[in-house]
């Protein structure tokens, strides 16, 4: 009864060896994908910042498109675009004061 009792004590110390070892494995995957899972979600975020950027940019560039009907009357309205913000940002600053 003594040597079974020695034996099943071995296999239990064998399994909970192997437990130990499966638990530190799983811990270490687990650090691995939460690693991961926060780089793709700063990758998702930032994809969705260019996302966003990219529809302003094909936004303001069909609002150009329709400011001028060909490239020198275009220039000249950005030129007076700016001019004009210009102006309200002297504006704004004349108003804090």
């Amino acid at each position: 009864m003594a040597e079974a009792m020695t034996t099943l004590l071995d296999r239990l110390h064998a399994r909970i060896s192997e437990l130990v070892a499966r638990n530190e494995s799983l811990r270490r995957r687990n650090a691995e994908l939460e690693s991961l899972n926060a780089d793709l979600l700063r990758q998702a975020d930032e994809a969705r910042q260019e996302s966003h950027r990219s529809r302003l940019d094909a936004e303001y560039l069909a609002v150009s498109h329709k400011l001028a009907d060909n490239p020198d009357n275009l220039i000249a309205t950005r030129r007076r675009i700016a001019r004009l913000i210009r102006n309200i940002d002297r504006c704004l600053e004349m108003l804090k004061e």
